[in-house]
């Protein structure tokens, strides 16, 4: 099988985690590394013994026709940029998260992706740490029951420092919730198993010298009258923490804890679930080589990924609809979003 050629856009912290995860699938070959900083691609290719160009216009890489996948890894603020560029160029798009900090920019992907009808993967690599597969599996198979409450936090302190300056721009980084917490947001979507219909948050600015709120507080209401709830904070003096919280008439999660009579009879306690934790804001830490393998694997057998453009513009609205709340002072409809 002729590999898959890849182009990583964005040279940063992420993308060395893209680099590893496709250099040791058989399947892909990075061609490409697009960077601003000649010195940032050229320390990768270095690391990795890759054999590969270095560019420093994107749209000279997606000209090329070995070049099958595009990873945009960008600041958020560029990524509209990239991605509306790779999808007219007919490349299969990996996203890294947020897509987008408006809802015109994330109107423009969908647009140009469905106009060009390439596949699309949005980074909530969270999707393939083994607790939220568990939770997932467990949810589908019924084990719980009827889950009628979802709660996911993203607690991370991000306090602005030099190296970091970009990630406390609310131009180029967003808000708390679309720069981190729309993986809990994600996270909370996926186990509803509905969408949001209401939101409702409220925000707290600290002496943190980001210049957007670092903590948000959000209420959701569900279509299928589940309801759901989800804190982003960047504030507090506290190690990184992934809360998760699934209730069902049969059975709840808390985090690495399950209580399922109905699958355990007899059960009395809380049972702790033997596995990988989503317990770190390090990068490293995150199963990047399953999100990859799982492209490939949608690629390769022309089927869908999860989750694409198309779904994560749900998890991406429910954010936008917080800080809209957030900012106004009163529950927000999805709908008052508009059509995506």
């Amino acid at each position: 099988m002729n590999k898959l050629g890849v182009g990583i856009i964005g040279c940063g912290w992420v993308a060395g985690e893209y680099i590893k995860a496709f250099h040791a699938d058989d399947r892909s070959e990075i061609r490409a590394l697009v960077s601003r900083h000649h010195e940032n691609a050229e320390r990768y290719r270095s690391r990795y013994n890759l054999d590969c160009s270095i560019e420093t216009d994107a749209d000279a890489m997606l000209g090329r026709r070995d070049i099958d996948i595009a990873v945009v890894c960008t600041p958020h603020d560029s990524h509209t940029r990239y991605v509306v560029a790779a999808a007219q160029a007919g490349k299969n798009v990996i996203i890294e998260k947020p897509v987008a900090l408006t809802i015109e920019d994330l109107r423009k992907q969908l647009q140009a992706v469905r106009a060009n009808r390439v596949k699309t993967l949005v980074g909530f690599v969270l999707h393939w740490n083994p607790l939220l597969m568990t939770i997932d599996r467990l949810t589908e198979q019924g084990t719980l029951g009827n889950v009628f409450m979802v709660e996911v936090d993203y607690m991370h302190r991000i306090w602005m420092t030099p190296e970091q300056k970009w990630l406390g721009s609310r131009e180029r980084s967003g808000t708390a919730i679309l720069t981190g917490g729309c993986h809990a947001v994600d996270a909370m979507r996926w186990f509803a198993r509905s969408e949001a219909q209401q939101v409702c948050a409220y925000q707290v600015k600290t002496e943190n010298p980001i210049e957007y709120p670092g903590t948000i507080s959000v209420n959701v209401q569900f279509a299928d009258g589940k309801i759901g709830r989800t804190t982003t904070m960047f504030d507090a003096q506290m190690p990184y923490v992934f809360n998760i919280g699934v209730y069902g008439t049969e059975g709840s999660i808390r985090n690495d804890k399950l209580f399922a009579p109905k699958l355990f009879p007899g059960q009395n306690h809380f049972l702790k679930i033997p596995c990988i934790l989503p317990d770190s804001g390090d990068v490293a830490h995150h199963p990047f080589t399953g999100e990859v393998s799982h492209f490939l694997d949608c690629i390769v057998a022309d089927k869908r990924p999860f989750p694409d453009l198309e779904d994560a513009a749900k998890t991406h609205a429910i954010c936008f609809a917080a800080d809209m709340s957030a900012e106004s002072g009163r529950p927000v409809q999805i709908s008052e979003l508009g059509d995506l």
